[in-house]
């Protein structure tokens, strides 16, 4: 049995592991995820292992359903309308009894909400240090014409700011972990899966010549393809 290795920084649901097996062409393969977030739901049925090294918690286990035990006691009686002798006069009873109580409830008082105790000493020194920080980035922020704060070269930039940022520390958090260096050790094929992940991708590529390590499922496709290829074809 194949085992695979998944780089990914990434939500993924648990259905994405159901597509990973189609495009490698193997329902049998071993999946094992190193992931910075948590997957969107339970997946311990989709993988082998998944290693949360980022922020956040692994989604909890579904709570079995219960089971409904079959009784021989015979349901609770259900009085049907016909049973009321006199089923007019209960509903003309309702309905004069369902304005008088709104009109009790809207005569009564509402109480008056606690004014909100203003900060005092040392409390109210931070906010206004907060507030004059608040304030101070708002000016700088109308400095800068809205029409560079929002066109495509400097959301480019952010967002390759952003994910060099993620991958450092991806990968800063992948060497430091025995548990997923060891997984790693083991993989037949280690894939990267998005942006984030492809600096960990690069220096695993340098680390561990022996094991390929390719950027999305097609390249993994065709390693797997190779590894199955009967030896003398290649």
């Amino acid at each position: 049995m194949s085992t695979v290795v998944l780089l990914s920084t990434r939500r993924l649901p648990p259905t994405y592991f159901d597509q990973v097996r189609e495009d490698l062409g193997d329902q049998n393969i071993t999946i094992d995820v190193v992931g910075w977030v948590a997957p969107s739901a339970w997946v311990a049925d989709k993988v082998n292992t998944f290693t949360l090294i980022g922020p956040g918690r692994m989604p909890a286990q579904p709570a079995p359903e219960p089971e409904v035990e079959a009784s021989d006691e015979a349901p609770d009686a259900v009085i049907a309308p016909e049973a009321v002798a006199n089923p007019e006069a209960v509903v003309a009873d309702e309905a004069k009894i369902a304005p008088a109580a709104a009109e009790v409830a809207a005569a009564a008082p509402q109480p008056k909400p606690a004014p909100k105790p203003k900060p005092t000493g040392a409390k109210r020194v931070v906010k206004a240090v907060e507030w004059r920080a608040r304030k101070a980035r708002k000016v700088a922020g109308r400095m800068l014409p809205k029409a560079i704060k929002t066109s495509a070269p400097v959301k480019f930039i952010r967002g390759q700011r952003a994910t060099n940022d993620l991958g450092k520390n991806y990968w800063e958090r992948v060497l430091s972990r025995r548990d997923v260096m060891a997984t790693i050790d083991k993989a037949d094929v280690v894939v990267a899966l998005d942006a984030g992940a492809i600096w960990a991708g690069w220096n695993l590529g340098q680390r561990k010549a022996s094991t390929p390590v390719v950027l999305g499922l097609p390249a993994a496709r065709r390693e797997f393809d190779q590894l199955k290829a009967p030896a003398g074809n290649g």
